[in-house]
């Protein structure tokens, strides 16, 4: 998870805010044949954590009950951002990024660690937990007012220690195979929080929720009575319009843009990096619409830097899965179940 906020221009709109597109299709399943008739008028809290606002958006009759399961929500929020960190050297991935191995690895990093594992593979490498040591390169030879020199030699030296096969994980431990290597979850930790959060809501009884954890977006249930949530995806060039905007049930939603981190003024090296070259894609942004937060989060980060045409194919090829690449000039290239316009 970054210090600052990242895939924060995927703004989330209530109701009523005039940006609905009437009729866009659900990704994952249609909304149930019975009707709501009681949910209350919606609760919000809101916590800086995670390097970014996170907002819990509550439909229960109950405000009680909905201050009191958003604590608890809150509070296994912050619980796994301290497990799953890189930026606390204390933490245990920051122990494992210094040591080289870990010996009492906590059951929620190995879970996310599986499960990175299993996306860079799904995505032939495109997401690769261990492209730490390409971004300290980068953050190294940061000049965000002008050119970023870099390198052929420390760029191939970087390159050399990026291989999720060359990290051992199992009950005794986890391992880096080579020295200097190291891994970080941004990609996917935070993902995995809103999924954790939204579970502890759903056992306090409120199933009606919007987690938004600065552009990590994860819908369950309704608004209001027939009133499904509403997401407007933000054009990152700041043109005056909403590419478009979705209606949301039981999913989840991740947006990653060349815009949100660069490392020089022409933005030409930013935090989306090409784990076999180094390199940054040239894109808008990738929007990914996924059954849980945690897989959309990681295929929003590791479709940006596929070509578009065989990022839209991954996409179709996933069971409830749909990509929008917004490309620089406005331009929307969408795949298959993609919810379309009015």
């Amino acid at each position: 998870m970054p210090k600052t906020s990242r895939r924060d221009f995927l703004r989330w709109t209530l109701a009523g805010s005039g940006l609905l597109l009437a009729g866009a299709a659900s990704v994952l399943e249609p909304a149930p044949a019975r009707a709501v008739t009681r949910l209350g008028a919606p609760t919000q809290q809101t916590a800086l954590f995670m390097g970014t606002m996170v907002s819990i958006t509550v439909a229960c009759p109950s405000s009680t009950q909905a201050h009191d399961a958003m604590d608890l929500a809150f509070a296994e929020g912050r619980r796994l951002e301290a497990l799953l960190t890189r930026h606390d050297a204390a933490a245990p991935l920051g122990v494992l990024n210094s040591q080289g191995s870990l010996r009492d690895v906590p059951p929620e990093l190995l879970n996310v660690w599986q499960r990175a594992h299993g996306i860079c593979h799904l995505t032939g490498g495109a997401f690769d937990a261990t492209v730490l040591p390409l971004v300290r390169l980068l953050e190294s030879r940061s000049n965000p007012e002008g050119e970023l020199e870099l390198p052929e030699s420390d760029l191939r030296e970087a390159l050399a220690l990026v291989d999720t096969d060359a990290v051992y994980a199992g009950r005794d431990g986890m391992r880096m195979e080579r020295q200097g290597m190291g891994l970080t979850l941004d990609g996917i930790a935070k993902g995995h929080i809103v999924d954790a959060m939204s579970a502890v809501l759903l056992r306090a009884g409120c199933e009606n929720h919007l987690i938004n954890a600065g552009g990590d977006i994860l819908a369950r249930g309704h608004k209001a009575p027939g009133v499904f949530w509403r997401v407007a995806v933000e054009d990152p060039e700041k043109r005056g319009h909403y590419p478009q905007v979705l209606e949301l049930y039981n999913q989840a939603i991740a947006t990653s843009g060349g815009y949100e981190m660069h490392y020089d003024a022409e933005g030409r090296h930013h935090h989306l990096l090409d784990p076999s070259t180094g390199r940054s894609p040239v894109l808008g942004s990738m929007s990914v619409l996924a059954a849980t937060c945690m897989q959309a989060d990681a295929l929003a980060t590791g479709l940006s830097v596929l070509p578009a045409g065989e990022a839209l194919t991954l996409a179709d090829s996933l069971s409830g899965c749909a990509c929008g690449l917004l490309r620089r000039d406005g331009r929307l290239q969408v795949s298959r179940r993609w919810p379309a316009e009015a």
